[in-house]
Order: structure tokens, then sequence, then C-alpha cells
């Protein structure tokens, strides 16, 4: 058989292979000893609190909860559950990785495209580490199927009618790559509408009329649009039994001949959905406590009344994996083949989506006149003209003083770093790098040394007379024109054992 047919049944194993590839990982020694007689107490009169890294309302959260509502009865205490929201997945996976206590009393619900789509793509948001986290295990709703408006249908390979709306929350997702590489090799005719929230702004976006194609493996919710709101199913990513007749995407694309570098791609992008929505706790969290959580959200999984509840919201189909299993998956989906990654980035730029790697248009530094809709709108001047910018909760990348942020961190006077766009009529926000406002409270050796205060700690940083950018009233500057009570916007980076200034910019 072909190099190329290996790669198309390659796909077309799926989901199917990825998890029995983890349980020979597993039998080849990822398995961790049974939790020590010493911690069996540790939960007793304690909280453990269930991060949910979605807005109220999508698949992370109804899963997240989900699993919480029967996991504290199947942990040895019986602990109280609590569960809150952190709305971006990024900002919640760094805060995990940094700033999570590894004690075993937090756990994180994370979707594999939030949070290994970043990765994948090499966004410059991320600040954390999967393969150094504690993988307490993963409830995968099934293989992606992809459904279509009937009554758009007829548009689908017709480039002389209106394009179809494919909807889509961060384009990291298994139906994403199908729409991309649907309209690339298979001639669908379609474009994007990007910038939802979660999933359940998708369903409503397609009640709306906003959208006609979108995809999920929660039949609880193919099933919906299908019977009730004028949709068909156009594609499987694997073969499902429940819906019999429906065409295996990938089962298309074999007939169309293409190279392994192309399969390899596709490989590469589904990737991020490797794993559905996965549990985890920071690194380091003491094995003996992983253990505990890996048991009992095993056990909080089979109980009756879980099943029940998942036959209901899920309507059945659904796989539950190991700690070990999802770690397993996500080490194979971080793995990247080059070519694949050149294939990818092409599709991404001729499609519009958010970039592959890390590279971009030169930042330059604007300072807020005024911003608009909680950081929907910036509006600035650069090189004497009124600019006016949108900002995406889901393409632009935002930090402020270093700490990825949500857009709504954005405020008026603020001095940033930044790039953008031309996406449709409008300019659109790419990389926003905010600088800290700060006084300083000294200035030591004619400007090599700063001593300021930035979020309550005290700082000290040099200042290199080659590496750091200092700008005073507008023009470039030495070190030696910073000054005891100046107040300057700016960032830094650590190098070596010190902290030194990257970018100072005074008024």
């Amino acid at each position: 058989m072909s190099t190329i047919h290996d790669h198309a049944r390659e796909m077309i194993a799926g989901r199917a292979s990825r998890i029995a590839a983890a349980a020979l990982v597993v039998g080849a020694g990822l398995a961790i000893a049974p939790p020590a007689a010493a911690a069996d107490d540790f939960y007793k009169d304690k909280t453990l609190t269930v991060v949910i890294a979605s807005r109220a309302g999508g698949g992370t959260d109804t899963t997240g909860r989900l699993v919480a509502r029967f996991w504290g009865d199947t942990i040895p205490g019986k602990p109280k559950v609590l569960v809150r929201n952190k709305t971006l997945q990024v900002i919640a996976a760094n805060d995990l990785h940094l700033k999570g206590h590894p004690d075993g009393l937090a756990v994180g619900v994370f979707a594999g495209g939030g949070t290994l789509g970043p990765v994948l793509r090499g966004s410059s948001s991320v600040r954390y580490n999967l393969l150094e986290w504690g993988h307490v295990g993963t409830v995968d709703r099934g293989p992606s199927v992809q459904i279509i408006r009937k009554s758009a249908l007829a548009r689908l390979r017709d480039p002389k009618a209106k394009p179809i709306a494919m909807g889509s929350v961060s384009t990291d997702r298994t139906q994403d790559s199908t729409a991309v590489f649907g309209a690339e090799y298979l001639g669908w005719n379609l474009k994007f509408v990007l910038g939802y929230p979660n999933s359940n702004a998708i369903y409503l976006a397609y009640g709306r009329g906003e959208i006609d194609m979108f995809g999920s493996g929660t039949v609880k919710i193919l099933n919906r649009f299908i019977r009730d709101e004028g949709a068909v199913a156009l594609v499987t990513e694997t073969a499902r039994p429940d819906y019999p007749g429906v065409p295996v995407f990938t089962e298309l694309l074999k007939k169309k001949n293409l190279s392994k570098e192309v399969w390899s791609a596709l490989r590469q992008w589904n990737g991020a959905g490797a794993v559905d929505k996965f549990f985890s706790v920071p690194p380091k969290t003491p094995q003996d406590r992983l253990a505990i959580l890996r048991t009992s959200f095993i056990a909080a999984t089979k109980d009756p009344g879980f099943m029940k509840q998942a036959e209901n919201v899920f309507g059945g189909g659904y796989t539950i994996l190991s700690g070990e299993q999802t770690h397993a998956a996500i080490a194979g989906a971080i793995a990247q083949d080059p070519e694949g990654l050149e294939v990818i980035k092409r599709l991404r730029a001729k499609y519009k989506l958010p970039p592959v790697s890390r590279g971009g248009k030169p930042k330059v530094a604007v300072t807020f006149d005024e911003v608009q809709r909680d950081g929907r709108v910036l509006l600035f001047k650069h090189k004497g003209k009124a600019m006016k910018l949108r900002v995406s909760g889901s393409r632009s990348e935002i930090t402020v003083a270093g700490k990825v942020s949500p857009r709504d961190a954005l405020k008026t006077g603020m001095t940033c770093l930044m790039n953008w766009e031309k996406r449709g009529d409008r300019l659109e926000a790419r990389k926003v790098d905010c600088l800290a406002k700060v006084k300083f409270d000294e200035v030591q050796r004619d400007g090599r040394v700063l001593l300021f205060t930035h979020d309550g700690k005290k700082m000290k940083l040099r200042v290199s007379g080659g590496r750091s950018e200092i700008t005073v009233g507008g023009a470039m500057k030495p070190r030696s024109a910073l000054k005891t009570g100046m107040t300057c916007s700016l960032n830094w980076a650590k190098r070596g054992d010190r902290v030194e200034a990257r970018k100072v910019i005074c008024p």
C-alpha cells in the first residue's frame, strides 16, 4: 500500500488509535503506584476546587460540572467540591502552571482545542507546559460530526454562490481543520466567522442565522440541530455507527491523492483534539494525591447517576480516558512534523485564520487615547493618523506588564507595543503588549539601576547601554536621561541572575 494511503488509514483510525497508543504507553510504565495509606485522609474536611477554563454554558463547563457533581463522594474523606469558572483557556492554563498550588486541592478543566491548539500554533501567549502537569482524566464526547444548514447545502460546492458561514471558537478544533481541508481539497465554498466565546454561543449564532455550519461530537447537540433546527450531517471525523451513511471525511480526502505532507498537516491540526475535556493538576502535585484524584475520577464517571446524566447531556457515545492515557495522548499530539507545519501555515494564511507561529509584523509603541466597550475598540494616533482598531477575544494576544490578560484589561492612557492587520473592512489587533506604568523611587549610577514599586512589590532593574531602548519626550535617549521621580512605561526580562529593562518610554 502507498505511503499516502498509510497516512489516510492512520487518520481514519482517529481517536481509537490514540487511546490504544495511550494504553501501550501505560503498559510501558506510566502507571503510578496505588495511593499511600497516609494520603487516604488528606481530603477529609477539605474543599476540592474545580476550575473550569470556560464561560458558563459551554461544553467544557457542562462536562466539568457534571463530573464535579459526583466526584466528592468517590474521594476518600468525601471533601466538599466547589466549582468556579475562568473565562479564557490560555489564561486559566497559565495560572494553573505558574500560580497553581501543587497540593491536590485544585483541578483545572480544559478543552484540547483551547490549550493544545495554542501550543501547536506556537502562540506567544502560552506560558505553560502540558507535559509537566498531572493529568487526572478525560471525558471524550465522541468523534466530530460536521453539520450544515440543509437550505445552504446547495451552495457548498458552488463557487459563485454566497459562501457557507462556518462558526468557530478558536480555529484549533477538529471541526475547524475539517472546514479548511474541505475548502482546500474538496472544493467547499465557505468563509469563517470567528470570535465566539464558547460552543453555546455557536449554537445561538446558528439559531440567529449568522452561521450555516459547525461541528460537534456530542450526540445530544447533533441530534437537536438535525431533528429540530434544519441541519444535516455532512461528514464525520471517523466512522460512527450512530450516523450510518454519513461520509467519513478522511475517506473523501483519500480519493484526492494528497501528499504525505498534507496528511501530516491534517494529523497535526487534529492533534489539538487528541483529548476533548480533560482534568489536570499543577506540576509537582504529590503523586499520592494525583493517584487518589485519578482513581476517584474513574469511579465518579462509573457512578450510575453520572452515567444516566451523561447519557442525557451527551446522548451517549462518550469515552473516559484515564490520567495516563490523557498524558500519552497529549504527548503524541505535541510532536510536530516541520513539513506538515508549513502546510498548516499556508492554509491558515489563505483562510485568514490566526497564524501558526510567533512571527508577525513589527510592533510599534502607542498610547491609547480611548478604550471603548471593555477593550473591544482601541483609539490612538500613529504617525499623526487617528487609528481605530478592533480587539478579538480569541485572535488578539494581549499581555499587560508581562501577564497574559483578557481584552478588558486594556485601559485608556496605557502605553503598549502592538501590531495589527486588516480583517475584512476593519483593522484588528494581533499582539498587544502593554507596559507597566511606574514612578522611579530612585535612579542610581547615571541610569544604570532603576528602583520602583510595581503591584506592591519592590523592583530593581538594570538598564543596559546597548540592549535597553529608552525614549524620553518622543526622542531616543541614553540611560543617563532617566531621573528619580520620573513616571515611565516600561517592560523587562530576566537576563542571567538579574532583571533588565527592555523598553522604557517616558513622557
